[in-house]
């Protein structure tokens, strides 16, 4: 049985001659959380968005249930399963929570918009995965925890079956991380796939299965998270 997502070698030059990414390597399984550290500006944000079709692999390959992912734009990684949701919302903040979520999927009855099928979609979404929100409060009126809720439901409408969530503790309270932790479990016991940005090494020992490491952009290891402590994981990031 292979692997859900193959990174191998993937490398990324810049112009100019700016390498971000070197040869990094990793794989992702079904149902597991795979968190991938190093410290700001090491490229892990560069990677995720050649898996997200933001960045063209300068050279090496990324495979999808075996088959090679050559994406050219973030609707691409859509249409194959793999959601992002970033550090920075996109949300229009006077529309709704199920506003938000369908924006440009819309059902339709005819040419009309089906905002009560939306929105029963939305909620049933919501319930699955424990991501409890208003689906009729406005984004303006809601704290940023919930904010992120609907950036994930986002991804989730759409089919996701990896998600890709970039820094996804740096703005939340410590309790909103604990219910983010609980709702990754939630989504992985389902058989989806977390790809988690961070560098809070605490955070990764409370929730990912696997963590690989990143320094300078070159790939330095893959761990199980259970046989580390966070002493290692932080010197294998900072190489000290």
């Amino acid at each position: 049985m292979g692997h859900l997502l193959e990174v191998k070698d993937v490398t990324k030059i810049y112009e100019g001659g700016v390498l971000a990414n070197h040869n990094v390597n990793f794989t992702v399984d079904e149902g597991e959380i795979h968190a991938l550290v190093g410290e700001n500006g090491a490229g892990k944000s560069t990677l995720m968005k050649m898996l997200y079709g933001l960045e063209d692999v300068t050279s090496g390959h990324i495979y999808l249930n075996g088959e090679e992912l050559k994406l050219s734009s973030s609707k691409e990684a859509i249409e194959h399963g793999i959601g992002m949701v970033h550090q920075h919302f996109m949300l229009v903040q006077p529309f709704t929570v199920t506003e938000n979520i369908v924006l440009g999927t819309e059902p339709r009855k005819g040419i009309r918009l089906d905002m009560a099928e939306a929105r029963k979609n939305v909620v049933e979404i919501s319930e699955k995965y424990g991501l409890s929100i208003d689906p009729d409060a406005k984004i303006e009126d809601i704290s940023v925890g919930m904010q992120q809720r609907v950036e994930i439901l986002k991804v989730l409408y759409r089919g996701a079956q990896t998600l890709i969530l970039d820094e996804p503790t740096a703005s939340l309270t410590p309790q909103e991380i604990v219910e983010l932790i609980d709702i990754m479990h939630n989504l992985t016991a389902d058989g989806k796939s977390i790809i988690l940005i961070t560098h809070k090494l605490k955070e990764i020992k409370e929730s990912a299965d696997f963590c690989t490491i990143i320094r300078l952009g070159k790939y330095i290891g893959t761990v199980d998270v259970e046989t580390v402590n966070e002493d290692q994981l932080a010197s294998m990031m900072v190489g000290r």
